[in-house]
């Protein structure tokens, strides 16, 4: 070892003299020593065997055993504190954490970008390398956290100077100290971590801004790829409280802002992320079962309601026409988002169908139809290998990743109904998708095989029927034998058999899931028991729980809600149904892009007013229903409930329904809260036509008093 010793202090004395080296050599020939005779300290190791196993470990193991021994209040921390402080001693500082300190009072103080501190930094690190590694006792983060979480802070210009700045920082902290990219700090977060997640106090981004920390993600990336995935492909990481355990990709996506720059500032950080780990854009988050995808649609339906949304007056005045446009823009920038992310890896150069992949990928419902009726040409055709979308569908495995195999039933029933010759289309192989259907052990209805054998029964001549008891029985070939004792029908090979009254039964199981509940009402939208009792059990599920869980639940449902009403205008009790779940989610409305606006929540509530006027029980609930809606959501829902002509309705209900006493106290509760809000745009209420009806409930029932007494006052002539 002496040996060794010497012959490196030889070879970087001469180094050093030639190269200007400002080390001094007796602190290099300290250095190379402590380095041979004290690796486990240096490493966080701890037995002499440190450098073989530090090496032979993960960079995940690396960063788990370098916390352990870091833990505050710790002996092992005090030993590598004191080390450390060694260590840096032996560099000529005093502690080391000059860099640690710049960059934390940088963040402190909110300072404008590290332009102005990147000379300091290169000076520093200079002279001492080694100072990035410095790790603070109490918070466990080093410089390069500090980096990373300072990426946000600008001085509210594109400066290029300031941008490069960080980008420069950490670059060079990575090259110094490799081993940060995979160092936790004391809650458990990486440094790209803090790339994701945008500093609190920013509400809004400037395009460098996104553009560094794209580039710094792709820094930590490539500094360690192995670390960088095992991170990004978790889906209970933790951001905030409210958000709850999510995917890195969801939560970035979450935190965008709406863009209404034609270049779309955020595609280039997304799409890095969705480079590394390609297929996280349909993973489920451990909290709330919500997807990238699906987040993304809701917050394009939005945008897309915002640019077509009526003003008061002319609307043809600059102000609309600007308000419009600007959000037009920034639907299209979340459009390109949703098409990036379902874009597959690696086919820049080569065509590919947004249908089929979507099919591959797991699609929330409500998105796969929207591509579907906007591409639906691509229904018809075969991709490179001779693959129609039906064919994807019936060969997808069971169980899929985020959907109940109820998700099945619906792709496929979705893609006959555009196209039911696909039934009929063999495959690049010559499957037809029956057979590829009954290959994959599906259910015969939640899985779509039945809605496949309807649409072109001739495909069984490509089954063995010998080989499927399960399936002869289904098709009722034979009559249903007990079979052999012990044996099951599940345990056939092909498909698995279900009865049309298995959804009925799934939603109204007490631990039933919402995500169940929603996927049976997607796939028998046709059903109007199944959704009935699917919004019964929904609201039931939000009964007992907090506004946080409401919300959870309120991310899929919504959805699923007003597309039960809208495919069963003319069943009350659906209607009646419906709105009580609606009502029991305003709280959820604004937030995470749900939308009561965009998802014609609002407009289905009065749609079923107007088509129900007779019925007491629809009035009651619709009136409910709006009474909370405008409560939580302001005067923007007031003004577009009177829009849908939702004001007239509620007075219709009142007149309609003089003898009972739960229309008249909702109806006043919600004409009450519709009218609390000045600035809405409504209709005037008539003194002439509301006066009576106003005067009859306050007398009849003392519940509607305070509300009546205070309607009459706002009443014009």
């Amino acid at each position: 070892s002496r040996q060794i010793i010497e012959t490196l202090f030889k070879l970087l004395s001469g180094y050093s003299s030639h190269a200007k080296f400002t080390t001094p050599s007796s602190v290099i020939f300290n250095d190379v020593a402590y380095h041979l005779e004290a690796p486990r300290n240096i490493m966080g190791c701890n037995s002499s065997k440190a450098s073989t196993e530090f090496i032979e470990q993960s960079p995940t193991d690396r960063c788990s055993s370098t916390s352990q021994q870091l833990s505050p209040g710790s002996s092992s921390q005090t030993s590598q504190s004191s080390t450390l402080r060694g260590w840096d001693r032996r560099r000529g500082n005093t502690n080391g954490d000059e860099i640690y300190h710049l960059l934390s009072t940088a963040k402190e103080e909110n300072v404008g970008s590290l332009y102005k501190f990147w000379p300091q930094i290169k000076d520093i690190m200079g002279n001492d390398a080694s100072s990035v590694s410095y790790m603070h006792p109490k918070t466990r983060r080093m410089a390069l956290h500090l980096a990373c979480c300072l990426i946000d802070l600008d001085d509210g210009t594109e400066n290029f100077n300031s941008k490069q700045s960080v980008i420069d920082s950490i670059k060079a902290m990575v090259r110094a100290h490799p081993a940060s990219v995979a160092c936790k700090d004391a809650k458990g977060n990486l440094p790209m971590h803090y790339i994701i997640c945008p500093r609190r106090n920013k509400t809004t981004l400037v395009n460098s801004r996104y553009n560094a920390r794209a580039e710094a993600l792709r820094v930590l990336i490539k500094a360690d790829e192995r670390v960088a995935k095992a991170y990004l492909t978790k889906n209970d990481v933790i951001f905030d409280s409210e958000t709850g355990g999510v995917t890195p990709l969801y939560y970035a996506l979450q935190t965008l802002h709406d863009d209404f720059e034609t270049k779309g500032f955020a595609v280039n950080f997304v799409t890095t992320l969705h480079k590394t780990v390609p297929n996280m854009m349909a993973v489920s988050n451990a909290s709330d079962n919500d997807t990238p995808l699906a987040l993304l649609y809701r917050r394009f339906t939005r945008q897309f309601d915002l640019s077509e949304k009526f003003f008061p007056g002319d609307n043809s005045r600059q102000q609309v026409v600007d308000h419009r446009y600007k959000y037009k823009i920034a639907a299209g920038n979340t459009w390109k988002i949703i098409e990036q992310l379902l874009k597959p890896v690696g086919s820049e150069n080569r065509d590919w169908k947004m249908v089929h992949r979507s099919i591959q990928v797991e699609t929330p419902p409500d998105l796969l139809r929207y591509i579907i009726e906007t591409n639906a040409q691509e229904v018809t055709m075969p991709d490179e290998v001779g693959n129609l979308p039906l064919h994807y569908a019936a060969k997808s495995i069971p169980p899929m990743t985020s959907f109940p195999e109820y998700y099945t039933k619906y792709v496929v029933d979705e893609l006959l109904y555009k196209f039911p010759e696909a039934a009929s289309t063999p495959d690049g192989t010559g499957r037809y998708p029956l057979a590829l259907a009954i290959e994959t052990d599906k259910q015969w209805i939640g899985g779509g095989v039945k809605s496949l054998y309807d649409a072109y029964p001739d495909a069984l001549r490509q089954i063995n029927l010998e080989a499927h008891d399960s399936l002869r029985k289904a098709l009722s070939f034979e009559e249903e034998d007990k079979g052999e004792e012990g044996v099951e029908d599940n345990e056939q090979i092909g498909i698995v058999r279900d009865e049309h009254h298995d959804a009925i039964m799934l939603v109204q199981r007490e631990d039933v899931k919402t995500s169940e509940v929603v996927s049976a009402m997607w796939a028998h939208e046709e059903d109007a028991g199944v959704q009935m009792l699917a919004c019964v059990r929904l609201a039931a599920l939000a009964a007992a729980v907090s506004d946080l869980e409401k919300l959870r639940i309120a991310l899929s449902a919504i959805a699923a809600v007003v597309n039960a009403m809208k495919a069963h205008p003319n069943e009350p009790i659906v209607q009646e149904k419906a709105c009580v779940v609606l009502n029991m989610l305003t709280c959820a409305d604004s937030s995470r892009e749900v939308s009561y606006i965009a998802s014609g929540a609002i407009a289905a509530v009065v749609g079923a007013m107007q088509a129900h006027v007779a019925d007491a029980s629809v009035q009651k609930e619709a009136c409910a229903a709006i009474a909370e809606i405008v409560k939580h959501g302001g005067a923007e829902r007031a003004t577009v409930l009177g829009s849908v002509s939702g004001v007239t309705a509620i007075v219709n209900a009142v007149a309609a329904h003089p003898d009972d006493e739960e229309v008249q106290v909702e109806g006043c509760r919600a004409l009450k809260n519709v009218t609390d809000h000045a600035q809405a745009y409504l209709p005037n209420l008539s003194k002439l036509q509301l006066e009576p009806l106003l005067e009859s409930a306050q007398e009849a029932y003392p519940r509607c008093q305070e509300n009546a007494k205070m309607l009459l006052s706002r009443l014009t002539s």
